[in-house]
């Protein structure tokens, strides 16, 4: 049942009652929805919880924070079962295995017979992948059609692949994607697991800041000249060649913060091609770097759409972090290195990171100085909550105004921000974050709150479009359609990147998962009776203006997961999909209950 009776109703209602009831919802942090698509309010729904912007009450804290991974069992089993099911990777790529060491890794499956028996059935008669690349590294693996002939993985042009042929040579196994940068070899991985890799540059540096720092007298002034010179003039860290330092220029850009899960290179590339001019990889641990740890290492890659990409690092250790930059510096291709300074999880609390360094001052100007020092290419950058570390060697600041308490819980403050803009010295870069959600908001913040640019988090996970929106100051009724292209070109992204095997597409199906659990939160403008849409407005239950429009609003995983298989096929048997983030969770009861985000890395 929807309220209202069509078009009708507008002429009936006066337009100083129109806007008595506007502003009646925003003033409940309700969406002001046009009454003709809102669903007749039942006891399930007509919560004031819904949409209040108060911290939850002891009643709903259970829906805050992280899922634990005993939650997502049924996912993990799923994922495990249909990767186990596959052929040997060398097998299904190159046609010919001979189970000697190198990459692909033989995983001994050579029965061919037994994996024609249980393969999944195909998803669709075009492979993506071969379409993108001109070959399928996931071959006899791969979920779709046109590159298996006469029982052999052939490339585009109809020829089968072997160990000998150029595409090998090219694409030596799934994991390495033309386009994509900062792969790194198995050498370099067992040089960093072995501590074989030469780290002098970096210890020499940490250890020379101990020295110094322990040598400077605890009523050392602020402006002590002796203790607060740059880094490159700093007594302990020697000259510094800035001509070799790489510039970057972050004024007046628009910047997609660095976003744990949803935040992958397949988003990050979808949100390029609508408009975002710098991206940030998501948070990787400085420690897992140095330790060489595989799943760590990737998050650093780069596509090569990316004009100005940064990666971020998290750690409370001057000697692992220096190593790390160091690292960054020499091996992996990026413009800035950004230090997690405002991080809230208490995963990465626990590692003395994240917002938890704003408490160890003398420590985190460690990190700073001798990061800035070890960097001789990249630049540095650093998201926290103050406005001091221009002195210590970053080329940009980037400050989130809300504390790590606080989460999500209330908006950002912008005054704030305004605040410690005024307090620079040295008029570094200058990068505000919190809660913009549409254009007018970034030029606002650019104009009033004495900042160089608006770094956008949530409000991307939302809608990634508001990069086109900044670039065209325009709004987007964007349709349903045109919003499900998008998730075909995440979809394809992610099988470049992941593969096209059944591994690579339950993993493309998981993070689109998570991606659908933010996207579904996105009123359209078309059923908002204002345009300028605020990110702590929660909707009432509301109609589409066609089935698609509503399916992409739902709440409930389970067509989230419909959503998947249009493009991904049928999900495996025993899948059951659970939010990472228990704020993006379906109430059963028909609630929604407003509680934390963590789309933000910090």
């Amino acid at each position: 049942m929807v309220e209202g009776t069509g078009v009708a109703s507008d002429n009936a209602e006066d337009e100083e009652t129109k806007k008595q009831r506007i502003a009646q919802a925003v003033a409940r942090c309700e969406a002001p929805i046009h009454p003709d698509f809102l669903v007749a309010k039942t006891p399930a729904t007509s919560s004031d919880a819904q949409c209040s912007s108060e911290p939850p009450t002891k009643k709903q804290k259970p829906n805050r924070g992280m899922n634990k991974n005993k939650e997502r069992r049924e996912n993990v089993a799923a994922m495990k079962k249909v990767a186990a099911l596959q052929l040997c990777p060398r097998l299904a790529y190159l046609n010919e295995c001979d189970g000697s060491l190198g990459e692909p890794r033989c995983s001994q499956n050579h029965d061919r017979e037994a994996f024609a028996e249980t393969k999944l059935p195909n998803i669709a008669d075009e492979c993506p992948v071969l379409e993108a690349l001109g070959v399928c590294p996931a071959g006899l693996n791969c979920r779709f059609s046109g590159h298996v002939l006469d029982g052999k993985n052939v490339d585009k042009c109809g020829v089968a692949l072997s160990p000998n042929c150029s595409w090998h040579q090219k694409i030596p196994h799934i994991g390495v994607v033309p386009g994509e940068k900062n792969i790194f070899s198995e050498d370099l991985r067992i040089s960093l697991r072995k501590k074989t890799y030469d780290f002098s540059r970096a210890e020499d540096l940490a250890k020379a800041w101990d020295r110094w720092h322990s040598q400077r007298p605890k009523d050392a002034a602020e402006n002590d000249e002796r203790y607060s010179l740059p880094t490159d003039s700093a007594r302990f860290l020697g000259p510094l060649v800035e001509k070799e330092r790489r510039r970057i220029d972050l004024r007046n850009k628009s910047i997609l913060a660095p976003l744990t899960t949803v935040g992958n290179l397949p988003f990050r590339r979808l949100c390029v091609g609508l408009g975002c001019e710098v991206t940030v990889g998501e948070m990787a641990l400085s420690l897992s770097i140095v330790d060489g740890l595989q799943s760590e290492l990737a998050l650093l890659r780069r596509h090569e759409s990316e004009k100005c990409f940064g990666v971020q690092i998290a750690g409370g250790d001057v000697a692992v972090m220096s190593k790390a930059a160091q690292f960054i510096d020499e091996r992996v291709d990026c413009d800035f290195v950004d230090i997690n300074c405002g991080c809230p999880l208490d995963e990465v609390h626990r590692r003395g990171a994240g917002s938890r360094l704003m408490a160890k001052a003398a420590h985190l100007e460690g990190i700073v100085r001798c990061m800035s020092g070890v960097l001789k290419t990249k630049a540095l950058t650093l998201k926290m909550r103050t406005a001091h570390m221009e002195g210590w060697g970053v080329s940009a600041l980037v400050l989130h105004g809300r504390t790590a308490r606080q989460r999500y819980t209330k908006l950002a403050d912008w005054d704030y921000i305004k605040e410690c803009s005024s307090r620079r010295r040295c008029q570094t870069p200058f990068i505000g974050c919190g809660d913009a959600m549409n254009w007018e908001e970034v030029e606002q913040h650019c104009a009033m709150h004495g900042v160089d640019s608006v770094m956008v988090g949530r409000g991307a996970l939302i809608k990634p479009w508001l990069f086109t929106e900044i670039k065209e100051k325009r709004h987007w009724d964007i349709s349903a359609s045109e919003r499900l292209d998008l998730i075909r070109d995440f979809s394809r992204y992610g099988l470049e990147h992941w593969g096209a095997d059944s591994r690579g597409v339950e993993t493309t199906r998981r993070f689109l998962l998570e991606w659908l659990s933010f996207t579904c939160r996105y009123v359209p403008i078309g059923l908002l009776e204002v345009q300028e849409a605020k990110i702590n407005w929660r909707p009432r239950p509301y109609v589409g203006r066609n089935d698609l429009e509503t399916k992409l609003a739902s709440t409930n995983s389970k067509d989230w997961v419909e959503i998947t298989e249009m493009m991904l096929g049928k999900v495996p048997d025993g899948f059951s999909f659970v939010p990472k983030h228990k704020s993006n969770a379906y109430q059963a009861e028909g609630m929604q209950v407003k509680a934390e985000d963590e789309g933000a890395a910090g």
